[in-house]
């Protein structure tokens, strides 16, 4: 018998490592959002490859005109005005998504501080400092499940620190436990709302928990990702990496269409029966089916099973010949070392929950040949994102030896997007002027980054790398710097 404290390990591991499944936004169901790059219904997102969403114009700062852009681009819409390297330095505008950076719409650097006349201080803000929370799941049944992204806004608090100030004033980062639970999110939520000015990169697999907390106290929460429907609906809540739970990505869906024949009549969906793993599976399954894919096999697995013998053998029955998985790595192992033993090589394609050395080594052969899709940079190819190598360069002189990481990136990206609105507020800076610009921020890539992501109207990202595990090592096989389309709505988790 599976021993209780198992029990609640596995499930904290699916719910927090369902974070990435398929995820969305609050508009009706039937409304198919506009692919990325084009003149887009998601609020100021677009720019085609020419007019600022593209490689070309962009390294010169020139603004973007998102109306004009391309309908869908395979590769680069939407990039947001800099190009690969520079990210929309120092062009225009603060409403023509994809363009040239600047403006707080856009995401991109250069932003210009304004006017500390008539700056006050107050909660969490002193004459010399001011204070961020960050409240991560540190302890738990999974000790460490969220350090990266605390890490990663302490690296850049570091680096913010030794080159910058918001008028005249540091970052002081007060890091908080929020347990791998509802009661511990909350607490940390409580120490927040009475000691600093803002929250900033908070990852936490059960952020329910200091939802009504905030939203109480009214203090401005720029996460990392908020994971849970409660936490993304508080008005002080925002993501960074800007998912929701209806709102499914379909560029991976479509590589695959076009690209594995018609694997996607004959395709199949496991899940966790946990947590959130369930709801993210019927959100991805319902808009997978809208687009045309067919399903022979739909099967959740409880969090407490070893045997997989069955679920495979009822696949290569159903004639599976391409599946996805929403869950913790860890089961999906044992689920694949079963298929390999069985000989069933169907296509497997998996959200960024993969993307991890403990997948890669726990796995073996039997986990080669998967396939992830990571709405973000990826490791390999620091050297063609100078926003990339920065947080890696800071991580490793505040945090040594720690690896950079898929929430690490949003989190740095959150202290980012922190202190560029609050620059720009200047002597305005106070939580509820905060709060008014982060609602207005569209668009965001920090720089290049990671792919345009809508803090502000909370909407889920367009853009994805696709990478195959080929002999130990994820290698891409979508075109740079990433393949967008378009994102439906299911309808089901709202």
């Amino acid at each position: 018998m599976v021993s209780r404290n198992r029990r609640l390990r596995t499930v904290a591991v699916a719910v927090a490592c369902t974070v990435l499944a398929a995820c969305g936004s609050q508009v009706p169901p039937s409304e198919v959002v506009g692919a990325q790059g084009g003149a887009s219904q998601v609020a100021n997102i677009g720019g085609g490859t020419n007019n600022g969403g593209g490689t070309n114009n962009g390294a010169t700062g020139v603004p973007g005109t998102g109306a004009t852009g391309a309908t869908k681009t395979s590769s680069n819409g939407g990039r947001g005005g800099g190009g690969t390297s520079n990210g929309g330095g120092g062009g225009g505008g603060t409403s023509n998504g994809g363009g040239g950076g600047g403006g707080t719409s856009n995401g991109g650097g250069g932003s210009t501080a304004a006017s500390c006349t008539g700056f006050q201080n107050s909660k969490g803000i002193t004459a010399s400092q001011i204070t961020i929370a960050n409240a991560s799941d540190i302890s738990g049944p999974v000790p460490g499940l969220f350090k990266s992204a605390q890490q990663a806004t302490n690296a850049y608090a570091a680096y913010f620190n030794s080159t910058s100030s918001i008028c005249g004033r540091k970052l002081s980062v007060q890091n908080l436990d929020s347990g791998t639970s509802s009661s511990g999110d909350q607490q940390a939520a409580t120490t927040a709302c009475g000691s600093a000015f803002a929250m900033v990169g908070s990852m936490g697999a059960f952020d329910d928990g200091g939802g009504p907390t905030v939203t109480a106290c009214g203090i401005p929460d720029l996460r990392a990702a908020a994971v849970n429907t409660a936490r993304n609906k508080s008005p002080v809540s925002f993501g960074t990496y800007s998912l929701v739970v209806p709102q499914v990505p379909m560029a991976e869906w479509n590589y695959f269409k076009r690209t594995a024949g018609d694997a996607y009549q004959h395709a199949a969906i496991t899940y966790l029966s946990a947590g959130s793993a369930q709801l993210n599976a019927q959100s991805l399954q319902k808009a997978m089916t809208l687009d045309g894919y067919k399903f022979v096999y739909s099967q959740g697995i409880d969090v407490t099973t070893f045997n997989y013998q069955p679920y495979v053998a009822a696949m290569q029955s159903a004639g599976v010949k391409i599946m996805t998985y929403v869950g913790a790595y860890q089961n999906l192992v044992r689920l694949q070392q079963q298929m390999a033993q069985q000989n069933f090589k169907p296509l497997i394609v998996v959200d960024p929950t993969v993307y991890d050395a403990g997948y890669v080594s726990s796995g073996g052969s039997a986990v080669n040949g998967t396939y992830s899709f990571v709405p973000g940079p990826i490791f390999a190819e620091t050297a063609k994102n100078p926003q990339l190598a920065l947080y890696e360069q800071w991580l490793q002189r505040t945090a040594p030896g720690a690896a950079p990481t898929f929430f690490g990136v949003y989190a740095w990206g959150a202290a980012a997007l922190f202190t560029q609105l609050s620059q720009q507020l200047g002597g305005k800076l106070n939580r509820t002027t905060l709060l008014a610009a982060i609602r207005n921020t569209h668009n965001y890539t920090d720089n290049g980054l990671f792919p345009p992501q809508d803090p502000g109207g909370k909407n889920t990202g367009h853009c994805m790398s696709i990478m195959q595990l080929q002999n130990g090592k994820w290698v891409r096989i979508s075109p740079a710097p990433y393949t967008c389309d378009s994102v439906i709505n299911s309808g089901v988790g709202g």
